[in-house]
C-alpha cells in the first residue's frame, strides 16, 4: 500500500510539473506573440499628439493622399486645403502605378523622404483609405511604427499650421477637369468660358491617345503649330497670336491642358501665359490621371473654333520667354542670376547632344545644372513615379547642392524648351517670382559657333 501511495504520489507530481511547463511555455509563446502582434498593430494618434510632435525628428508625418491634396486643393471634404505643416508626400496613388521600374524608384523614395524602421510614421488621409494602403506596403518594408490621422481634423482648426503652394491651381486634380466638363464650378474656377486641349507632336488622326479616347470636349493641338525645325525655334509672336486665335483663346479664356506625356501640355502652357492668356492650368499627371479617376472620355474628334481676336497684342508677359541676348544678360549676372541647365547630366557635360538631330555636345559656359531625368523625354527627378509634380522641398534642396536658390533670377533651358517648361511651371506653382524660359535653349546656342560652349563637370578641376 505505502509502494502503490508513493507510485501515486510521484505520479501526480510529474504531471502537475508537465502541466506547468505546457502552461509556463504557452504564456511565453502568447507574450511573444501578442509583443510580435503590438509591433505591427496600427495605431491612431490624436491631434494633440500629433502636434506635439512636430519638428520631433523620431517622427515622421507622410500624406499619403493624391498629390493635388497636398499641393492645396480642398478635396475629400477637408475645410482647409494642403498639407501639415513639415510633412512629407507618400501618395497611395504610387503603389498602383505600372512601372517596370517602380521597386527601385519607391525605395529611393522613402529614403529621401527619411521613412524608415527607426521612425514612428504618421500616415495621413481624409477618406479612410489611402493611408491604409500605404501602412500595408511600410509593413512589407519592416517598418512597424506606423500610425493614421484623418487630417480633415487638423484642416479644421485654423490655428493649426498648413502649407500649400502659392500658385497651386496652376496643376489641377483630374476632379477639377471632370467638374468642368459636367457644369460644375470647381474651386478657384470663376465661370469664364473655358477649353481643354489634349497636346502631344503630331495630326489628331495620328495621336493614338487621342483617338484611344479623350475628354470630353477636348481639341488637339499640335506642338508644330508653335515651333519650327529645324532648330525647333519658338515661332514668332505674331505667329503664336494666330495659334491663340486659330485655337479660339483669348486673354481671358480658362484653359486646360494635358497629354499623354505631360511635358508637351506644360510647352504649351508657358506660352500661353507668355502671350497673355490670363488662367492657365494643367491636369497634373496627365491622361493617366484623368483615366485612372474612373472618369469617362469620347472618341468623337473636336474641330478647333478658332476667334477674330486674342483681346490684345501678344505678348502681354514678355519677360516670362526670353531669347539668347537675355540669357547671355542672365550669364553674366554670377551674383543674382543663375541659367539653369534641365537636361540629363550626360547632356550637361557634353558626353552625349541627346537629340538625334543635333549633333552639338556641351551647355553654355557658365550654365548651371538644374537636373532633370534619364534622357530628353524624362523628367524623373521633378516628378514622382505617377508623373505629377514633385514636392516643393526635394526640388528646393535638389537645387540648393547646386547653388540655384529661390531668390535668384532664375531662367530654365534644355534643348528647345520641352524639359525646360515643365520646371518653370513647378517654379511658378511653387511661388517663384523672377522666373523665366529660355525657350530656343541649346539648339540655339550650339548652332553659332561665337557662343562659348564649356564640357564636363565643372566641380571637377
Amino acid at each position: 500500500m505505502k509502494k502503490f501511495t508513493k507510485f501515486m504520489l510521484a505520479t501526480l507530481i510529474t504531471v502537475t510539473a508537465a502541466i506547468s511547463f505546457v502552461a509556463c511555455s504557452n504564456n511565453k509563446e502568447v507574450k511573444e506573440n501578442t509583443a510580435n502582434n503590438s509591433a505591427s498593430v496600427i495605431k491612431n494618434i490624436s491631434t494633440v499628439d500629433l502636434k506635439n510632435k512636430l519638428g520631433n525628428n523620431k517622427w515622421v508625418i507622410v500624406d499619403t493622399r493624391i498629390n493635388d491634396a497636398f499641393n492645396g486643393w480642398k478635396l475629400d471634404g477637408v475645410k482647409r486645403g494642403g498639407h501639415i505643416k513639415g510633412a512629407t508626400d507618400f501618395s497611395a496613388n504610387w503603389l498602383n502605378v505600372e512601372d517596370k521600374e517602380k521597386d527601385k524608384v519607391l525605395e529611393q523614395a522613402l529614403k529621401t523622404k527619411n521613412i524608415s524602421a527607426d521612425k514612428n510614421v504618421v500616415l495621413c488621409d481624409a477618406n479612410g483609405k489611402d493611408a491604409k494602403e500605404v501602412a500595408k506596403y511600410l509593413q512589407q518594408k519592416g517598418i512597424k511604427n506606423i500610425y493614421t490621422y484623418d487630417v480633415k481634423q487638423w484642416a479644421a482648426d485654423n490655428n493649426l499650421p498648413m502649407e500649400s503652394y502659392a500658385n497651386y491651381q496652376m496643376l489641377v486634380p483630374a476632379s477639377f477637369v471632370n467638374d468642368l466638363i459636367n457644369g460644375k464650378k470647381p474651386e478657384t474656377y470663376t465661370g469664364n468660358k473655358y477649353k481643354i486641349f489634349e497636346v502631344a507632336w503630331g495630326e489628331a488622326s495620328k495621336d493614338q491617345d487621342y483617338v484611344k479616347g479623350h475628354i470630353k470636349g477636348a481639341v488637339h493641338i499640335n506642338t508644330d503649330e508653335i515651333e519650327s525645325a529645324p532648330l525647333w525655334s519658338l515661332n514668332s509672336d505674331k505667329s503664336l497670336q494666330k495659334f491663340a486665335e486659330n485655337n479660339g483663346l483669348t486673354k481671358d479664356t480658362t484653359v486646360v491642358l494635358y497629354g499623354p506625356d505631360p511635358m508637351a501640355s506644360f510647352r504649351i502652357a508657358t506660352i500661353a501665359k507668355y502671350i497673355g492668356v490670363k488662367d492657365v492650368r494643367v491636369l497634373n499627371g496627365g491622361t493617366a490621371a484623368f483615366r485612372n479617376a474612373g472618369y469617362k472620355t469620347e472618341t468623337i474628334s473636336n474641330a478647333k473654333q478658332p476667334v477674330s481676336s486674342f483681346g490684345a497684342e501678344v505678348p502681354l508677359n514678355r519677360g516670362y520667354i526670353v531669347d539668347i541676348n537675355k540669357a547671355k544678360e542672365i550669364l553674366a549676372d554670377k551674383a543674382n542670376s543663375k541659367l539653369v541647365d534641365v537636361r540629363s547630366y550626360d547632356e550637361y557635360i557634353g558626353k552625349i547632344s541627346g537629340y538625334r538631330d543635333l549633333k552639338f555636345m556641351g551647355r553654355p559656359a557658365g550654365s548651371t545644372w538644374g537636373h532633370a531625368g534619364s534622357d530628353a523625354n524624362h523628367l524623373q527627378e521633378y516628378r514622382n513615379i505617377d508623373n505629377t509634380m514633385r514636392n516643393k522641398d526635394e526640388i528646393l534642396a535638389m537645387w540648393k547642392k547646386e547653388g540655384i536658390t529661390p531668390n535668384q533670377r532664375l531662367s530654365f533651358f534644355c534643348g528647345s524648351g520641352w524639359r525646360a517648361a515643365e520646371v518653370l511651371t513647378y517654379a511658378d506653382v511653387m511661388g517663384l517670382k523672377n522666373i523665366s524660359l529660355y525657350s530656343n535653349g541649346w539648339y540655339e546656342w550650339s548652332a553659332n559657333p561665337k557662343n562659348p560652349v564649356e564640357k564636363g563637370d565643372p566641380k571637377i578641376k
